[in-house]
C-alpha cells in the first residue's frame, strides 16, 4: 500500500510541475510573426470586425461603451494580435471571446489587431494623484515596482510586443484587468510579469493607476 501511495505522489508531482513549467503563451514575435503583423490589412481587418459583430463589445470606433469592456481603439497591433491568439490557444480565458475567435486564423487576427491599432485613442481624462504619477513614472524599489513607464512607454503608449497601450483605456477595466492579474484569473503575461506587481499593489494605488491612464468616460444618453 505505501509503495503505491509513493507511486501515486510521485506522478502528482510530476504532473504538478509539468503544469509549473507550462508556458503562459505560445505567441512569440519571431521573424514569421513580425511578418504576419507587417503585412496584416487594416481594410481586411475592418470587414473582419464587421462580420465577427466585434462592435456589439467594443464600439464602432473601437471605443467600449460597457464600462466592463476593453477598449481596443490605438491599441499595439503586437499586444492585440497576442490576446486574440492567447484566447484561441486558451491561454487567458472568457467564454465571449473564445467563441468570437474559434473561426479566425492567424491572418485573420492580424488583419484584425492592424485595424484596431489604426483606429484613434480615446482622450485621457487627466486625472491624476501624486500616487499614480510616482508610480508610472518611478515605480516602488523597496517592493521591486518598476516604474509602469519601463514597459508601457513615458506616455503610456506601449511597449515592445506584449506591453499594452494604456493611455484612453477604460477605468473600469483597467482595475478589472489588474485585479484579475492579483488574483491570478489571468495568466498568460509572460514571465508572470503583471503578476507579480500587481500583487504588491494595494486597491487605492490600482485605482490611481487608473485614474491616472484613464479615458474619457462615454457620455450616457
Amino acid at each position: 500500500m505505501k509503495k503505491i501511495i509513493l507511486v501515486i505522489g510521485v506522478v502528482s508531482l510530476g504532473l504538478s510541475a509539468q503544469l509549473l513549467a507550462a508556458p503562459s503563451t505560445t505567441v512569440a514575435f519571431d521573424k514569421d510573426t513580425r511578418a504576419l503583423l507587417r503585412n496584416a490589412s487594416p481594410e481586411r481587418g475592418e470587414a473582419i470586425a464587421k462580420k465577427s459583430k466585434c462592435a456589439k463589445c467594443h464600439g464602432d470606433n473601437g471605443v467600449a461603451e460597457d464600462a466592463e469592456d476593453p477598449t481596443v481603439a490605438g491599441q499595439l497591433a503586437t499586444y492585440s494580435y497576442k490576446q486574440l491568439m492567447d484566447y484561441k490557444n486558451g491561454h487567458r480565458s472568457d467564454r465571449s471571446m473564445k467563441k468570437a475567435v474559434k473561426k479566425l486564423d492567424a491572418e485573420m487576427m492580424a488583419d484584425l489587431a492592424v485595424w484596431f491599432q489604426s483606429l484613434p485613442t480615446p482622450e485621457p481624462a487627466k486625472k491624476h494623484s501624486d500616487v499614480g504619477y510616482k508610480l508610472a513614472y518611478k515605480g516602488d524599489p523597496k517592493r521591486m515596482i518598476k516604474p509602469c513607464a519601463t514597459c508601457h512607454g513615458r506616455k503610456g503608449e506601449g511597449g515592445m510586443h506584449d506591453s499594452a497601450k494604456l493611455t484612453g483605456q477604460g477605468r473600469d477595466y483597467f482595475i478589472a484587468t489588474m485585479q484579475a492579474f492579483q488574483e491570478e484569473d489571468r495568466t498568460n503575461d509572460v514571465y508572470s510579469r503583471m503578476r507579480l506587481i500587481a500583487m504588491e499593489l494595494t486597491e487605492e494605488e490600482i485605482e490611481a493607476l487608473a485614474d491616472y491612464y484613464a479615458a474619457v468616460p462615454p457620455v450616457e444618453e
